[in-house]
């Protein structure tokens, strides 16, 4: 997944379109959620990462001081808590392994939804393999705030109000 400036702008424009929803953000300090899929190779993703965090931070002041939570998803969801200069770096992915299986898009919305219902912006890095196997189940994951908070980066980008409308 590489990604040009351009898209990484694109990005960055939708996040801030994202935090002007009515009721989403009102000032202080962010808290946003970064998830990877652990199928991707780290060298497929990283760079990808570290543009939009570029781009982000470039684009608005918020980006300054972020609660950032990344969550690899594999067989199991691992969160940690790190600064976005980690993302940029790459420090933030030296314990990172490639772990290549069989996900479902409603399992992960049911644990941003349970765990990350703070998070005011949810980016999620995956493959294109995976797919929503419970519609009924990812559509009440989705409801009734994330659908407005995600966007879904493979090769292209998806919101949650897309993935949602097209559950329906």
């Amino acid at each position: 997944m590489k990604l040009t400036q351009l898209e990484a702008l694109q990005i960055a424009k939708r996040v801030d379109a994202i935090l002007h929803v009515p009721g989403n953000y009102r000032g202080g300090n962010l808290e946003m959620t970064i998830v990877i899929d652990t199928s991707l190779k780290r060298e497929d993703f990283q760079e990808a990462v570290t543009e939009v965090v570029r781009a982000l931070k470039r684009s608005n002041e918020i980006f300054r001081n972020v609660r950032l939570n990344l969550v690899l998803w594999g067989e199991e969801m691992i969160t940690k808590v790190v600064p976005m200069a980690m993302l940029m770096t790459g420090g933030a992915f030296t314990e990172y392994s490639c772990c290549p299986c069989r996900k479902c898009y409603e399992d992960l919305f049911t644990f941003l939804k349970k765990f990350h219902a703070r998070s005011k912006v949810v980016l999620v890095f995956a493959e294109e393999g995976n797919q929503i196997e419970d519609r009924t189940a990812a559509a009440e994951a989705l409801s009734p705030f994330l659908k407005s908070k995600i966007l879904l980066i493979t090769g292209q980008i998806t919101s949650g109000t897309q993935i949602f409308l097209g559950l329906q």
